[in-house]
């Protein structure tokens, strides 16, 4: 029998820290997809030409949304996103139904474990902020297990942020401090004392120990200041996420110096201020399988 007072990533097989199944997640994640993409330019930036009809593979693909655009502009090829979260994939084979995209497929998978896929499937497969539920000793077997189902010379790009933002506020900087060192405590990441992610700095040595070759980088980032085009979307991003964190980090911190709820919402006030700051850093990292 679960324990209520557990957060979810006690309650279930699942290592994503917040629930998956949440609609409140679902509409974080819809709107978290939309300032990546556009923080990156579009689909396929920085990839290298795919073949004709080339087959594309996005892992823990959420509500759907980079699938949903990549098929959109490349009815030729055929794209496939698998996660986790049951409701996210039925949302999305829902808008891929609606908007009459037929180059699509969706499926409910777990990506730390092996993949329902045939050897040598994709020509690429594509990843982001994958370290929000994959702990550190999984990074490897992952790689590893796309390689598998990449075809010789097929291109595996992942896109990772190791905080939440850098910004003016001091809540805002507590806890995150707070939620990357629970992070660390339960296995994810890489930093030494919990301060971020440190996945970053890691991901082209993760890629040149599984094997690939031709390893590039290309560094983004996200203005959301007060001012700033993204803020709503950020600030919903950051409301949504410590609100389901808050339960978590009383758990992790069990006679807590201060009062979370008051702190999160200190975090919301100093946001909202005409002075706020804030950036978001991201880092995509690519690289291709042997011939």
């Amino acid at each position: 029998m679960s324990t209520p007072d557990l957060p979810p990533y006690e309650n279930s097989s699942s290592t994503y820290i917040l629930d998956a199944e949440s609609t409140a997640e679902m509409a974080r994640l819809i709107r978290l997809d939309q300032m990546t993409t556009k923080a990156m330019g579009k689909p396929l930036a920085d990839v290298a030409a795919l073949p004709e009809k080339a087959r594309v593979l996005d892992i823990a693909c959420g509500p759907g949304g980079w699938v949903l655009d990549l098929a959109f502009l490349h009815p030729e090829m055929e794209v496939v996103g698998i996660d986790i979260s049951h409701i996210m994939i039925s949302y999305a084979n829902v808008r891929a139904a609606s908007q009459h995209i037929r180059n699509v497929s969706f499926g409910v998978m777990d990506v730390t474990k092996p993949l329902d896929f045939s050897d040598h499937s994709f020509d690429l497969i594509n990843g982001r902020l994958l370290s929000s539920f994959l702990p550190r000793d999984s990074w490897a077997t992952l790689l590893q297990e796309c390689q598998r189902i990449l075809r010789p010379g097929g291109i595996l790009r992942i896109t990772e942020t190791d905080h939440g933002g850098i910004t003016t506020s001091p809540a805002f900087d507590q806890l995150n401090q707070l939620l990357f060192r629970a992070m660390r405590h339960l296995g994810y990441g890489f930093s030494p004392q919990g301060t971020t992610l440190c996945i970053t700095p890691m991901l082209e040595r993760l890629f040149a120990q599984s094997g690939y070759t031709h390893i590039e980088h290309q560094a983004h980032a996200v203005n959301f200041s007060a001012e700033a085009e993204a803020w709503a979307d950020f600030y919903r991003n950051t409301e949504i996420v410590f609100d389901g964190a808050l339960k978590m980090l009383q758990h992790m911190e069990p006679a807590p110096s201060q009062d979370m709820q008051a702190l999160y919402n200190r975090m919301l006030v100093e946001m909202q201020q005409e002075d706020f700051c804030g950036m978001w850093y991201l880092l995509s990292v690519w690289g291709k399988t042997r011939m």
